[in-house]
């Protein structure tokens, strides 16, 4: 296909995606159910493809691959899942059971890789319920949702020490993608979308299992790693949890997917705080990671915020040079990181990395995983002067709110005014 004419298929696509969240945000207590027919749009099946395409992923049981699939014909694949899908008689395959080795390489995490066909067809449903549930998601949570990244994360924590919270909670769910109940996800997607063609295609992606050893296995939980729509679910289910800190939490809580850091201004409030994790977790049928449960205190704050950086964006410290701080990003796979390295989080305004009075703005230095030097503004300002990290809506992608003034900001953490004194 041209690219132009790519173009115009993908401005189409994002047309779609501004009026479901449009409408989405415009009525809270929408249930949409009309969907079906947008997951098998051409356009859409074929931004679904690209998707699928450029991320170059393994093939399946099946043993298809990206290039078979190309070979064999693409617009061939698309018109087969369409008509599938029209007729009702699409069923997915179980994915291929595969380990990989956590960091650390202590444990290992089980990934579901779907057939080509199936990632793409998940890749299609996931552009037409994704912003649906965009509109609802709130500004607690990060991970896998669009423009807001792990450093967006790491700025709100850095923000709320500045603050004075520095008791800080740190955990994460323990297998959350394999623990999930699959009733239990399946109301929390029928708080929005009732389209029972929709609902009948998620169920059976959820029940399609996993295939290991040669023979294949189901449950009645998880959403499997792997899969292009687990992420997304992921989040609609955990959403109950942030919206339940609201009312019962203590402290500010911060989500990175199943990834949890609560921070607190009193030992008291993080134990309480702690407590009432575990609680709404008990509730939804999930428990947090014993192992990587701590309460931490930001006594030494140059050396605390620091690690706090390295808890949360999965950065490792590099021995600093006199006046620097450095830090290094492992790309994935262990290839060099296309990521720049984060900048220092440890200076106290008016001073660079060592302590010593700057004007304005600090550069620290960084590296990534290939050891190549990278330098970049550090996110510390004199005291007349505002934290320079732009904080955009989540939607600077293009699906802007119904209303003005207060959607404009949805996805926006506006950083503390920062004296000499703080």
């Amino acid at each position: 296909m041209p690219a132009m004419a790519r173009t115009a298929e993908a401005d189409k696509v994002r047309e779609l995606q501004r009026t479901l969240y449009r409408a989405a945000k415009a009525d809270p207590g929408r249930r949409f159910h009309a969907l079906y027919d947008k997951v098998h749009r051409r356009d859409v099946l074929e931004r679904a493809w690209e998707l699928v395409r450029r991320n170059r992923g393994a093939a399946g049981i099946d043993q298809a691959t990206i290039a078979q699939v190309e070979q064999h014909g693409v617009d061939r694949l698309l018109d087969e899942l369409a008509a599938d899908l029209r007729d009702g008689s699409y069923r997915p395959l179980p994915g291929r059971r595969v380990f990989i080795s956590k960091r650390g390489g202590r444990e290992r995490r089980p990934l579901s890789i779907p057939a080509v066909r199936d990632r793409v067809l998940q890749a299609a449903l996931k552009l037409a319920i994704e912003p649906v549930f965009e509109a609802d998601f709130l500004r607690c949570s990060f991970g896998f949702r669009p423009a807001r990244s792990a450093h967006d994360a790491l700025q709100v924590l850095v923000d709320e020490a500045w603050r004075g919270r520095r008791w800080v909670v740190e955990t994460d769910i323990a297998n959350c993608f394999e623990a999930i109940p699959h009733d239990r996800l399946m109301a929390a997607v029928e708080e929005r979308i009732v389209d029972r063609h929709v609902l009948k295609l998620l169920r059976s992606m959820l029940s399609a299992g996993v295939m290991m050893d040669g023979a294949v296995r189901r449950s009645g939980a998880g959403t499997p790693q792997g899969g292009v729509i687990s992420p997304v679910l992921c989040n609609v289910y955990l959403h109950r949890l942030d919206r339940q800190w609201q009312t019962r939490g203590r402290g500010v809580l911060c989500r990175y997917a199943d990834d949890l850091v609560v921070v607190c201004k009193t030992n008291s409030e993080a134990v309480a705080a702690l407590a009432s994790l575990r609680g709404l977790l008990a509730e939804l049928g999930l428990e947090p990671k014993a192992a990587k449960t701590r309460i931490v205190h930001l006594v030494d704050e140059a050396r605390d915020l620091t690690s706090l950086a390295f808890i949360t964006a999965g950065c490792a410290p590099v021995t600093p040079g006199n006046g620097t701080s450095r830090f290094s990003r492992a790309g994935p796979h262990g290839r060099r990181c296309s990521v720049p390295a984060i900048v220092c989080v440890s200076s106290r305004p008016g001073t660079d990395c060592a302590g010593r009075s700057s004007k304005s703005s600090q550069t620290s230095t960084g590296s990534c995983a290939a050891g190549r030097a990278i330098s970049a503004t550090a996110t510390r300002p004199s005291s007349s002067m505002r934290s320079p990290v732009t904080r955009t809506c989540a939607w600077r992608c293009g699906w802007p709110s119904a209303t003005s003034g207060t959607d404009a900001t949805a996805g926006r953490h506006s950083p503390p005014n920062r004296t000499a004194s703080d």
